[in-house]
């Protein structure tokens, strides 16, 4: 049923964004300073569009990974404090056998 829901709303979407490109077929002439650029209105949308969500998840991306490093760092961390205590276990249960062997 989920998957049946995900289908309707991708569909309402790619209705929507066509619906919007069919209304903004005009040319528009943009202005970059040293060029200008006439196309349709719907093309430069998306260009900038895409731009806006290539930025975004290239600023993303540095905050992924460094999430990624300090969660290596707390891994690394967890097995050496893991590790310390399995040690201290067998010590104890060294010094444990060991009494055990003076009471006899």
């Amino acid at each position: 049923m989920k998957k049946q829901w995900s289908l309707i709303g991708i569909l309402v979407l790619v209705l929507v964004i066509v619906i919007f490109s069919w209304l903004n077929v005009q040319p528009v002439t943009v202005n970059f300073g040293f060029s200008q650029v006439t196309m349709p209105l719907v093309v430069i949308l998306v260009i900038s569009l895409l731009l806006g969500v290539i930025l975004a998840v290239l600023f993303s991306m540095t905050t992924i990974l460094q999430q990624k490093q300090e969660l290596k760092q707390v891994k690394s961390k967890l097995e050496s404090n893991q590790a310390m205590r399995r040690a201290d276990k067998n010590i104890k249960q060294e010094i444990k056998q060991d009494t055990k062997t003076e009471e006899k």
